[in-house]
């Protein structure tokens, strides 16, 4: 078995991008002199939820990842699928930043991230369901 390396790469932008976000929601505490939660401000808000909505959906879409990626199953796919895990995360966070949060770039992140979840779900029950039936799928 070896190092899930397209996984990893993947993970480190998404933990550079938590860390972004999380110093922004700090910056924003600082400013606002709100020590927990939004304090009301909805600017406020929008940041804490840009830093919470990646953290809600980043650890169980790297865990997928990985069993993907260790299962040697279509490295091609694994990679689009990281690849387009990234995008719409990062499309999320840049709708959340505009004060109008009905905006494209949130909806993009929003399918986005349901589109590559239900893939990456589906790969893992058919591969799983192949190998527990005694056929790679």
């Amino acid at each position: 078995m070896s190092f899930p390396y397209v996984t990893a790469v993947t993970a480190g932008v998404l933990l550079v991008l938590q860390m972004l976000l999380a110093f922004a929601v700090s910056g924003g505490r600082g400013q606002r002199a709100i020590w927990v939660g939004d304090g009301g401000n909805a600017d406020m808000l929008r940041l804490a939820r840009r830093h919470a909505n990646l953290a809600e959906n980043a650890g169980l879409f790297v865990a997928g990842f990985t069993l993907l990626e260790l299962s040697g199953w279509q490295p091609l796919v694994l990679q689009v699928l990281c690849a387009a895990f990234v995008v719409v995360r990062l499309a999320h966070a840049a709708g959340l930043s505009l004060a109008d949060t009905s905006n494209p770039f949130r909806l993009v992140g929003g399918v986005g991230t349901y589109l590559v979840g239900s893939v990456l779900g589906g790969a893992l029950v058919w591969l799983s369901l192949g190998m527990t039936l005694g056929s790679h799928v």
